[in-house]
């Protein structure tokens, strides 16, 4: 018995300790709490975000109108200099461009959340991203470096460019898209760096390609390769060459790429065009040679680059337009539900936001959702009647909506108020081309229509291609095979190129009136038919899809049964020869006499061939050449100097002149 009170004493005691001694802690940790909940709600603090628009930008910023300035103000900027170096360039497909700028990394995280805060890990400076209808930068402001914004200006270049041109060959493409990516821009204007060291170390110790290859070569030329490496010598030289004609005094006094690029886009032969606009070739090689060795030149100053656009009034956004705004970012990057999420809660938190509705609409939209995408424009369209995007979205549910063969007028009437609202939007009027081209008394209507969708951007083939069938339809034959065959020659996409061969080749058969097609049999086995007069073809949203070769290269024919092919100097385009030094890295010697090697030096790789191995001079600085008995075995891996021609529509670059062993 006493035993055991004094076992609930001790007992009673321990307890009494513990609840003395958490009193005496909890001061420390009701005060632990207190700092730490400060230091949360410090993290959790976001700040708002402020509006402005400018000509052809809504930029929005958490970094207050400061920054949203500088950004709209850096970018109003950069258009300019597209404008003064790309002549006639459309910078916009009649929507501005929206801009989220992000003060810091965590903010920055919260727009992009692929790329969350860390010490430890670097994010992008920024984002480019195009969608069907709109475009969208998202940038960092407290991103650092001379060039921190390069791959954004190099991707808006090649926006800018889809835009605007067809027909481009690959020099032009290439040298466009990245010759921005050295500007820089300060109080006095912007300025345009020498080109990429990289570029100029390549032609600097190779042989710069004669310009008639560069300037001639189109995307079946062997020089052009989209998927391959960027790294040879033709697309450096053409990086260079292009930053050359842009800054050339002479060159830009006489508007020179102006008159080229009208040339090439009306169809003019490349070399033709060039000569045309950039005089003797042979002067422009010596010229650009001469360029290339002034290694310590000095960049180009475009000057001002015109006043500040950025005077409009800045408005504090609310939390809700912020968030619709970063989830329609979203949308286009397909975060879709992410997005759904983000802006039903803004509507819940502001009902009559029109942009929320706007962009719930294109998320069903895009889930074929029709009743809710239909509900949500329309209720955007109430909301704010004077955004034209709205009713192309309205226009867009009714196309999906009508029956099968049917022409709805609610979708004639919502694209009409599209254009009629934002006549600069190609988009709408493209779709009114397809709408109006399934009835012979609305073909005049479509034609106008695609041909103003097609000059609003001269770079989309799909709406050329419309525009020559609707022309074919009209009976406007050679104005639909131009129209057509133009396509065909610039597509980077093989659909649409192929798409062009297919309406090419049903010109050939004589077309009857519409009147007098409908009323005669139809054949027994019709090839490819056309959709009847009054048959409705179906509207999609535009994606760009990723550029690629409108027809593969021709596979180099090999007939292990014929003759060897004719003497080197048979073969040869040019009767300068070449020389570079290198390793050889492949030998092919499978077709005896013949051997094909590449040459590599630094980041140029050179495949090279002869005819006849027994005719080939080959020499050595000292006594470590192999034999010809035994030279394809001993070949790979040394270091060699080959002289070459140069040859056209082969799969090797030149053909071997003499060989010079350098070493063992």
């Amino acid at each position: 018995m006493i035993a055991s009170i004094r076992h609930h004493l001790r007992q009673g005691t321990v307890w009494a300790c513990l609840l003395l001694l958490g009193v005496a802690l909890c001061p420390g940790a009701r005060a632990a709490d207190k700092q730490k909940k400060p230091e949360k709600e410090k993290k959790e603090k976001i700040e708002p975000w402020t509006e402005i628009r400018t000509t052809h930008f809504i930029v929005a910023s958490d970094g207050g109108e400061k920054t949203a300035r500088r950004f709209g103000e850096l970018f109003e900027n950069l258009l300019r200099v597209f404008q003064s170096t790309l002549p006639k360039a459309r910078t916009t497909n009649g929507l501005p461009v929206r801009l989220l700028v992000a003060h810091d990394g965590q903010s920055f995280a919260r727009v992009v959340p692929e790329f969350p805060f860390s010490k430890t890990r670097d994010q992008p400076a920024g984002l480019f991203v195009t969608g069907p209808e709109k475009t969208y930068i998202a940038i960092r402001a407290n991103a650092g470096g001379k060039f921190v914004y390069h791959d954004i200006f190099h991707e808006y270049a090649r926006s800018v460019l889809k835009l605007s041109y067809h027909n481009l060959p690959p020099w032009i493409d290439e040298g466009y898209s990245s010759v921005y990516d050295s500007l820089t821009f300060n109080d006095r204007g912007a300025r345009l760096e020498r080109p990429d060291p990289n570029d100029m170390s390549t032609l600097f110790e190779s042989p710069l390609l004669p310009l008639d290859v560069v300037l001639g070569a189109d995307r079946q030329s062997p020089y052009y390769s989209p998927g391959g490496s960027k790294d040879t010598v033709f697309y450096a030289e053409s990086r260079v060459l292009l930053q050359y004609l842009i800054t050339d005094p002479q060159m830009t006094r006489s508007n020179a790429m102006e008159r080229y690029l009208t040339a090439i886009t009306s169809g003019t032969d490349l070399l033709p065009a060039a000569r045309n606009a950039f005089g003797d070739l042979n002067q422009l090689q010596s010229n650009l040679d001469a360029y290339i060795k002034l290694v310590n030149g000095p960049g180009f100053d475009f000057g001002s680059t015109g006043a500040s656009d950025t005077g409009a009034a800045p408005r504090l956004m609310t939390a809700a337009e912020s968030e619709a705004r970063i989830a329609d970012f979203l949308f286009l990057r397909g975060r879709d539900s992410d997005a759904e999420d983000k802006l039903e809660e803004a509507l819940m938190n502001e009902p009559s936001l029109a942009e929320a509705e706007q962009n719930l609409g294109f998320v069903e939209l895009k889930r074929e959702s029709l009743a809710d995408a239909e509900k949500h424009f329309e209720h955007a369209a109430q909301l704010d009647p004077k955004d034209g995007l709205t009713f192309y979205g309205l226009g867009l549910v009714a196309v999906e909506k009508a029956a099968r063969g049917e022409v709805p007028p609610a979708a004639v009437d919502a694209f009409e108020k599209s254009v009629a609202l934002n006549p600069e939007f190609g988009p709408a009027w493209y779709s009114l081309a397809m709408l109006y081209e399934p009835r012979e008394q609305t073909l005049p209507k479509a034609l106008s229509a695609a041909q103003r969708a097609a000059a609003l951007e001269p770079g989309n083939g799909e709406y050329r291609l419309e525009m020559a069938t609707i022309q074919d339809e009209m009976g406007l034959r050679e104005e639909a095979r131009k129209t057509a065959m133009q396509v065909k020659e610039s597509a980077t996409d093989r659909k649409i190129a192929d798409k062009a061969s297919d309406l090419m080749a049903g010109m050939s058969s004589p077309k009857l009136p519409r009147a007098i097609a409908a009323a005669s049999p139809a054949p027994a086995n019709p090839p490819s038919p056309k959709p009847a007069a009054d048959s409705m073809p179906k509207l999609e949203r535009r994606t760009e899809p990723d550029p690629k070769p409108a027809a593969a290269p021709p596979a180099p024919k090999t007939d292990t049964a014929s003759a060897p092919p004719a003497a080197s100097s048979g073969t040869s385009v040019y009767a300068r020869v070449y020389s570079m030094v290198g390793t050889v890295s492949e030998v092919t010697c499978s077709l005896p006499p013949q051997i094909l090697l590449t040459l590599k030096s630094l980041t140029i790789a050179l495949k090279l061939h002869a005819d006849n191995l027994e005719r080939l001079s080959i020499k050595s600085a000292d006594s470590a050449a192999p034999g010809k008995e035994n030279f394809c075995a001993q070949l790979r891996g040394r270091s060699v100097r080959i002289s070459y021609h140069l040859v056209a529509d082969k799969e090797w670059d030149g053909e071997i002149q003499d060989i010079e062993f350098r070493g063992p």
